[in-house]
């Protein structure tokens, strides 16, 4: 209904010549957002370069909290916000806290996903954004690449929030991208050399100060919606709102007057004002001209007045202004609307009034700010939806969508149903109730783009919005068709006639089939066939008819012409859509914009009930006030770049099919737009050797593709080698040199058609495809092996088997339609087929107390919903269900049933089991120890998830806290359901994360949140492969040392080999203990010795010894980490993988992988392996990372002084893969609540004992009951200046907190500022938007650790935090002030001393203490300030 236009006043000469004055001495209110690339893109080296620009814009600026305020956002995979808009209120803490900025890193930078944090985290009033108040929001992205996701969202986010966006690309890299996220193309800077970025600085503070000066604007304008129908507005004005705002909503009413059809047939419009006494400023029928009408608005003027009376202003719209002779047209059944805009509660009573209006049959809107009352706004409103809440009316005018779209598009009249005259005259209390009469066909997709496994989300969509109409003959009818390339009716509006009937048929429809849509043919059948008298519609008695559109994929025809037609005959239409079909394409279709509604994925369009319900029942489809204009549009083929791939069975068996081949592919590329810079093709025959027909830049234009595939001759062959050929496929074909276009991130896509077994394995070929990011499909006929075409293919989807190839027809659309997909409906698509084909064990655990025997029913029916919507089966998603009240009591296993039919019909013969009390504890330690296990199903130790789900009516009467947190640690992700009648912090006790938690009024309401739940534990990602548990076999393990032997490391290669044989000397070295094995590689890999090769310790040291260095010139670690999976952890080669032996890689590597490693990496952790990375200097610290099991299993190494190194692998080997730590000092109430920060010296003088420092911060950690509820940790490191590790709010398990912790790195810098470092803790730790607490009551406790004397007064900040109630324990070692740390603790007594850092351990048992009890420190062991402990 709008869209926003950008005014730049005078901005060329601005440019130009700077013209934009000194801000310094300006308080000039704006809100500053700096998205900066943290990404791989940028480089550690360089990023320095932009925080200094970054820092050099905040010097130029009138910042403050009145002035202009600063945010800061880092993006690599994912945002990460530095600080809020109200975190700072200086300009000093800003560029503090700028200058401490660290380089996150990371091989992806997905912009799209940081615009939409932005947007939705950064700009709001409680992160200190003030564009409600009409202040100006400013976005500066500063970009070194193109983005890796999406930005579409984020930038429409962006822009209807209109936020001014302005954009510096750094590096030489396509600018659209930023182009199209900048509110303007001249808005967007480049700099190609990071070195020069400092010369961008002064023309981006003139674009910030531009803004914030008014001297560059959005102005919104509103564009004229598609039919808006007759309709009288009325706007019924607060005039004591002040003058700002008055003024503000007289040019919001001017904007729609300008965008409307105003005159007597089409839109009129009237103002009244108010206070405590209405006058009306402007009738409908003043004026009949939008000029007119526009030019008298200056009659909206404000009128001072400390009350106002809504309920007589009610009344006074009611009698003088909706009446014929003031031109209101309600008796002609012309909509009449009643836009209500107060900033105050009204001295007067609005019920009465607001019902007289609703008994009219008046639609009135409210809309209200600052003191405005929201509960009496609702009493006002003809819908609780219709009440607008603002905190200030200048927002009208930069975001108006809502209400302008209400006015634009609600229709229709409220009538009353009163009781008949019939009967014996009696007192009848009678219900005002809106009477809602329409026909409403639903036309739905029934092609493989929706398929059986979203039939039911569509199912449950329709009968969830049939639910909440009055569905009868005199009232709402409702009729049922489908279509793929044809059409099919399900039933006509006359064919039911309760509501009962109707949704009993559409339970029991099933889809069509088809492989194609023509959706614009499926509109002309609906008009043809059900919207005519003899189906039942009503519209030759002026009954509303209206389509439901529900489609999932592209149209073959002219699908907009036709839905012109639908519109120039009356008829509504709404389009619902999902999955591979385009948001343009249901804009187009449906009758406005505002009626499409677009969803990523069919499991999420319950989601549009709630949208879609007061438009399908008030809007009307009026068209005799536009006339749009038919237009034919020819099908357009995609324009999207992509490298489509052929690998065919080329052997003498396939010689009488080879046609069916050949016309098989020229099917599947007949639709493509093939040509050099759009689809490229290449068609390769494969037998005992891949031979290839053409490459993918062998033919420039689809006519050459076409004469090439027609002449295809079989190449013969007697077997095949499918596994052969899908190597050379990727080494050649799919190489840049044959025209591959990967390396620009244009998709592609393999093809494999066979119709024989392969001779040789596929399966380390694919995934070495599908690592490179190539999208791979099978396609299997006559003798091939499903298992082979499975493995082949990206995932099991993806994989077709036919009987003949004369068959071959039934594949070629689908696979179409997968290969024109645009590239970001392919990830999407990508990531659902994923998601559905995951595995996961579920349990459902069933309140069976006696409170619930009324309502089982409804648990049960709600879990046998959730299981349809699951992949059941031994391979996919197991499913268990117990129910308990005082004792558990389990229905069946995991292990159980193997079909979901089985579990579904064990489910409906459930019986309510009865008892009390209800024991929730109980049941939840018993499914810990009886059915998360492997004897039960479970499959934990495979890495699938583990997933419980509880359904309670009621508090549990037991302990439910030491259970939960046992299926915390063993990674079993819980979520909780609960009535009305449940304890919500009980459960979200339970609950893996409180977000974990849903809960209904009643079990009757289950089905509310069903699609919720399924989404979110449809998204339960897969953990690492578990060691088995140790118990006999605990000192077995199977070692294999991978080294990196390229040409680099041939002068290092003698220490290697010291380095394995002291290192081994240490291992227990026989065949039923531990084994050995040597593996070498550089371009390719070579084994030294299996794992099964020696015996004994001697003889490994005597091979390893004489080990000769292998050579090459490339460092392929990727492949070198898949050969050790596929061949070195096999029991072919001595591992005792499958007997539960904890397997172990030691990663010996000078350099960075010349390949990826990410496949393998997965694949390593899928199996259970445990990683070690030792790395020289020169490796790369971030591929170390990914490879190892975790980030503290990572070192660095020159292989000549090893022994520290070789200490901390052993202590890694001999106990931290499998035993779990036992926490150190005394552990926390659970009941307890704290808040505990560390501030520690990061500063050049503790270098050597960072690592001491770091592992006290671990040990004092696992002391506390880390929980989002219970014990919140930060860490601060500081010198010069101050930087936060993570903030309070950071993390919410301790895992995650120890895993920072251990991944932390030494800040560095001097001098140490400990005064400015405690009052960057008081600022930005200790506060509600990081996660402190102390505002409920929570203890905040500071835990410094200096080295040092400050170099700034700490004094006044330590009295500050005392008065805060923050309790500050210090830490210091010989070179610190014992003065000042006495100072800087609460108390004299909570300050410690050591003698170094390395001798924190001594004072570990007494700082626990206080943390985990609460209890004031023991006194201190005899020492003077002159000892140390």
């Amino acid at each position: 209904m709008w869209k926003p236009r950008l005014a730049l006043y005078a901005l060329l000469g601005v440019m130009a010549f700077g013209l934009f004055p000194n801000l310094e001495a300006q308080d000039v209110p704006a809100d500053l957002v700096l998205l900066i690339d943290g990404s791989e893109n940028i480089g550690a080296d360089d990023f320095p370069l932009v925080r200094d620009l970054a820092v050099q814009v905040i010097e130029g600026l009138a910042v403050g909290k009145d002035a202009i305020r600063v945010a800061v956002v880092l993006y690599a995979e994912n945002p990460e916000t530095q600080f809020y808009l109200n975190s700072h209120d200086s300009k000093e803490n800003i560029l503090t806290a700028i200058q401490g900025i660290q380089y996150p890193g990371g091989p992806e930078a997905n912009l799209g996903a940081a615009l939409e944090e932005v947007t939705e985290s950064l700009l709001g009033p409680d992160a200190g954004g003030r564009g409600e108040e009409g202040v100006p929001q400013v976005l500066m992205v500063i970009s070194a690449g193109q983005s890796s996701d999406d930005i579409s969202q984020g930038e429409r986010a962006l822009k209807q929030a209109s936020v001014y966006t302005f954009g510096l690309a750094v590096g030489d890299f396509d600018t659209a991208q930023l182009e199209a996220v900048a509110t303007d193309t001249r808005f967007v800077l480049s700099e190609s050399d990071v070195r020069t970025v400092a010369n961008a600085g002064d023309q981006m503070l003139q674009f910030i100060n531009g803004v914030a000066l008014r001297t560059i604007v959005i102005e919104t304008n509103f564009v004229e919606a598609l039919a808006v129908g007759r309709r009288d507005i009325i706007f019924l004005i607060d005039s004591s709102m002040g003058t700002t705002l008055v003024n503000a909503v007289r040019e919001f009413i001017r904007k729609f007057i300008d965008s409307m059809p105003i005159g007597p047939d089409q839109v009129q419009v009237g103002v009244a004002m108010f206070s405590s006494a209405p006058k009306v400023e402007i009738n409908l029928n003043s004026f009949v001209s939008k000029e007119s009408l526009i030019s008298n608005l200056g009659r909206i003027k404000p009128r001072p007045s400390s009350e106002v009376n809504i309920g007589a202003a009610l009344d006074f719209v009611r009698t003088d202004m909706l009446r014929p002779e003031s031109g209101s047209r309600i008796q002609q059944r012309v909509p009449q609307l009643v836009l209500l805009l107060t900033s105050k509660k009204s001295k007067d009573s609005v019920q009465q009034s607001a019902e007289a209006l609703r008994q009219m049959g008046v639609l009135t809107l409210a809309a209200g700010s600052r003191s405005a009352d929201e509960a009496e706004l609702k009493q006002i409103a003809f819908d609780e939806s219709l009440v607008f809440m603002l905190k200030d009316f200048r927002i009208l005018t930069r975001n108006p969508q809502k209400i302008v779209s209400s006015l634009s598009t609600l229709s229709g009249v409220i009538e009353s149903e009163t009781p008949t005259e019939t009967g014996p005259v009696v007192d009848v209390t009678t219900v005002q109730t809106q009477k809602v009469v329409r026909d409403i066909l639903f036309v739905v997709d029934g092609s493989s783009y929706v398929g059986n496994a979203n039939l039911q989300y569509v199912r449950d969509f329709i009968s969830g919005v049939v639910n909440r109409l009055d569905v009868r003959p005199e009232r709402v009818r409702i009729a049922l068709m489908q279509f793929d390339e044809g059409q099919r009716t399900e039933f006509f509006f006359n064919t039911h006639n309760t509501k009962q009937e109707v949704l009993s048929s559409i339970a029991q429809f099933s889809l069509m089939g088809g492989r194609a849509l023509n959706t614009g043919a499926a509109l002309q059948y609906a008009l043809s066939n059900h919207f005519q008298a003899s189906a039942g519609s009503r519209k030759s008695q002026g009954i509303q008819q209206v389509l439901v559109l529900i489609t999932g994929g592209p149209s073959q025809d002219a699908a907009k012409s036709l839905a012109d037609r639908v519109a120039l005959a009356g008829v509504l239409t709404f389009a619902v859509g999902a999955g591979q079909v385009e948001e343009s394409f249901l804009t187009k279709v449906a009758f406005v914009e505002d009626l499409a509604y677009y969803r990523r994925s069919f499991r999420e369009i319950s989601s549009v009930i709630d949208e879609i319900m007061i438009p399908l029942v008030t809007v009307v489809g009026e068209t005799d006030t536009v006339v749009k204009e038919i237009e034919v549009e020819p099908p357009v083929p995609s324009g999207d770049k992509r490298d489509v791939a052929f690998l065919i069975d080329g052997s003498d068996d396939v010689r009488g099919d080879f046609s069916y081949i050949r016309e098989f592919i020229s099917k599947v590329i007949a639709p493509l737009d093939i040509g050099i810079d759009k689809v490229r093709v290449a068609v390769v025959q494969h037998s005992e050797r891949p031979s290839t027909n053409f490459y993918l830049n062998t033919y420039k234009t689809k006519d050459e593709v076409m004469t090439a595939v027609n002449g295809l001759t079989l190449a013969g062959g007697r077997s095949l080698n499918t596994g052969a050929a899908l190597t050379f496929m990727k080494n050649t074909i799919l190489s840049t040199a044959r025209g591959s276009r990967a390396a620009q991130n244009v998709p592609q896509f393999l093809i494999v058609l066979t119709g024989g077994r392969s001779r040789d394995s596929v399966r380390e070929p694919a995934v070495a495809l599908k690592t490179e990011g190539v999208v791979p499909f099978g396609v299997g006929v006559k003798n091939a092996d499903p298992k082979q075409i499975e493995a082949i293919s990206h995932n099991p989807s993806f994989a077709f088997n036919v009987r003949e190839f004369s068959e071959l027809n039934t594949v070629q659309q689908r696979l179409q339609n997968y290969v024109s997909l645009p590239k970001e409906q392919l990830k999407v698509v990508l990531e659902e087929v994923e998601l559905d084909a995951a595995q996961r064990d579920i349990v459902f655990l069933l309140d069976g107390s006696d409170d619930t025997r009324d309502e089982f029913k409804y648990m049960t029916q709600f879990v046998k919903r959730v299981v349809d919507k699951l992949n059941i089966g031994l391979s996919g998603d197991r499913v268990s269900v117990v129910q308990y009240s005082t004792e558990p009591q389990v229905h069946f296993y995991l292990n159980t049933y193997n079909t979901k039919q089985e579990v579904i019909d064990s489910i409906k013969s459930l019986d309510h089991q009865g008892g009390r009390p209800l024991n929730t504890g109980g049941a939840l330690g018993y499914l810990k120890n009886n059915m998360f296990i492997p004897s039960s199903g479970s499959r934990l130790l495979e890495g699938v998830p583990q997933i419980l789900i509880l359904v309670t009516g009621a508090r549990s009467q037991d302990d439910v806290r030491a259970p939960a947190a046992g299926l915390k640690q063993d990674n079993i992700v819980s979520f909780s359901i609960g009535t009305e009648n449940a304890d919500v912090i009980q459960l979200q006790t339970i609950s893996y994360t409180p977000g974990h938690t849903l809960t209904v009024p009643q079990f009757d309401d289950l089905e509310d949140i069903e699609q919720k739940l399924v989404s979110y534990v449809k998204r339960v990602p897969r953990q690492p492969r578990r060691l088995q548990p140790t118990t006999k076999d605990a000192d077995k393990r199977d070692f294999v040392f991978l080294i990196d032997a390229s040409d680099d490391t041939r002068g290092s290669f003698s220490g290697v080999q010291n380095f394995i044989q002291t290192l081994v000397q240490q291992l227990n070295v026989a065949p039923d203990k531990d084994r050995v094995s040597v593996v070498q590689y550089s371009d390719n890999t070579l084994v030294d010795f299996h794992l099964n090769t020696h015996s004994s310790l001697d003889d490994v040291l005597n091979h390893v010894k004489h080990l000769i260095h292998k050579g090459g010139r490339l460092r392929h670690t990727g492949a070198a980490l898949q050969f050790v999976m596929d061949n070195m952890f096999t029991a072919a080669a001595g591992s005792r993988h499958m007997e539960g032996v904890p397997q172990v890689l030691i990663l010996l590597i000078s350099g960075r992988s010349n390949d990826d490693i990410q496949g393998s990496v997965k694949a390593l952790k899928d199996i259970g392996a445990v990683s070690l990375g030792i790395g020289t200097a020169n490796a790369d610290t971030l591929e170390l990372q990914t490879i190892s099991h975790q980030s503290n299993y990572l070192f660095i190494s020159d292989f000549e002084n090893t022994s520290e190194v070789q200490k901390n692998i052993l202590t890694l080997i001999n106990g931290a893969f499998y035993h779990q730590l036992p926490t150190i000092g005394p552990q926390v109430s659970e009941s307890v609540k704290r808040d505990v920060a560390f501030l520690i010296d990061g500063s050049d003088d503790s270098r050597n004992g960072f690592e001491a420092i770091r592992n006290f911060m671990q040990k004092v950690v696992e002391g506390l009951n880390v929980d989002e509820d219970f014990d919140r940790v930060a860490v601060v490191q500081y010198s010069r200046n101050s930087t936060a590790n993570f903030y309070l709010s950071s993390y919410s398990t301790k895992e995650e907190v120890l895993n920072s912790i251990r991944s932390m790195r030494h800040k560095s810098g001097r001098p140490l500022n400990t005064g400015a470092a405690l009052r960057f803790i008081k600022e930005n730790i200790f506060t509600p938007s990081s996660g402190g607490r102390s505002h409920e009551g929570v203890a905040s406790i500071l835990y410094l650790c200096s080295g040092g004397r400050s170099n700034d007064d700490v004094r006044t900040i330590s009295q500050d935090l005392r008065e805060r109630n923050i309790k500050v324990f210090t830490t210091g070692t010989r070179n610190a002030d014992t003065l000042e740390l006495q100072t800087m603790a609460s108390t004299p007594d909570n300050a410690f001393f050591v003698n170094d850092f390395t001798s924190l351990n001594r004072i570990l048992q007494r700082v626990s203490s206080v943390l985990t009890s609460g209890y004031e420190i023991p006194e201190q062991l005899p020492t003077t300030h002159g000892k140390f402990l």
